[in-house]
C-alpha cells in the first residue's frame, strides 16, 4: 500500500478504553468513534473517546450505526444530540450502512438518504457513508443521490487500492483491516487509510469555495 495515505482507525465501546496519547505516537492522523445505533442507542465510551482524541491531536469524527426499519429523522435527531455542538476541527459525521434490518434495496437507500440530509442540513457539512463492497452490491440501490456522498469503504484485500461497489467512481476512507493492532488499544481494531493529503482532509465535507 501507498505511504501517501493517512493512517486511521475506527472505534467502539468494543475497543475498552483506549489510551489516546499512545494511539497518537503511532501515527494515526484521524480517527471516528461510534457515537449511537438505531433511534436510541448511545455508544457507552463514545462521551470518553470523543473528547480525548482531540485532547490527544487525533483529527476526530462521529459515526451513527443505521437501522433501515427505523425512522430515519428519529435516528439522526438522537445522533445530533449525542453528538452536540460541532468544534473547529472537527471531521464530518459518517453513517455506518451494512445491516439490512429486513428492509428492501430502495427502503434502505430511502432511509440514508433521509438521514444524510438532516444532519447535512443541521451541521452544515457533508457526512460520509460507510458501507462495505460486499453490503453496497447486494443491498442498495445505489441511486445517484447516494452515490453522490463521499465513500468510507470496506473492502479488505492486499491490493494498492479498494474495489468499489457499483456505481462508485471515487472514495474517501479505505477500512482495509478489521484486526489491526495499534498500541494503546487492547484487542483488535479497525484499520483506515484516508485517499488525500493533510489539507484534503481538513476540507473533508465542506461546501465547495
Amino acid at each position: 500500500m501507498s505511504n501517501a495515505f493517512l493512517k486511521g482507525i475506527d472505534v467502539s465501546h468494543f475497543q475498552g478504553q483506549i489510551d489516546w496519547p499512545t494511539v497518537a505516537q503511532q501515527g494515526i492522523a484521524f480517527a471516528y468513534a461510534k457515537a449511537s445505533e438505531g433511534g436510541s442507542v448511545t455508544d457507552p465510551l463514545f462521551s470518553t473517546n470523543y473528547p480525548a482524541m482531540r485532547a490527544a491531536g487525533i483529527a476526530r469524527g462521529a459515526y451513527h450505526f443505521l437501522h433501515a426499519d427505523v425512522d430515519a429523522g428519529q435516528q439522526a435527531r438522537h445522533f445530533l444530540s449525542v453528538l452536540g455542538p460541532p468544534q473547529p476541527g472537527d471531521l464530518p459525521p459518517m453513517l455506518d450502512v451494512e445491516t439490512a434490518c429486513g428492509m428492501q434495496c430502495a427502503a434502505i437507500d430511502r432511509a440514508a438518504l433521509a438521514w444524510l440530509g438532516q444532519v447535512q442540513q443541521a451541521l452544515g457539512c457533508t457526512p460520509l457513508i460507510y458501507s462495505s463492497l460486499s453490503f453496497w452490491n447486494s443491498n442498495l440501490a445505489g441511486s445517484a443521490a447516494l452515490c453522490a456522498y463521499p465513500l468510507w469503504i470496506a473492502e479488505y484485500s492486499s491490493a494498492a487500492a479498494p474495489v468499489l461497489p457499483h456505481g462508485v467512481h471515487g472514495y474517501a476512507i479505505w477500512q482495509h483491516a478489521q484486526t489491526g493492532k495499534v498500541d494503546g488499544i487492547e484487542g483488535a481494531v479497525d484499520l483506515d487509510l484516508f485517499n488525500g493529503t493533510s489539507q484534503a482532509l481538513a476540507q473533508l465535507g465542506q461546501p465547495a469555495s
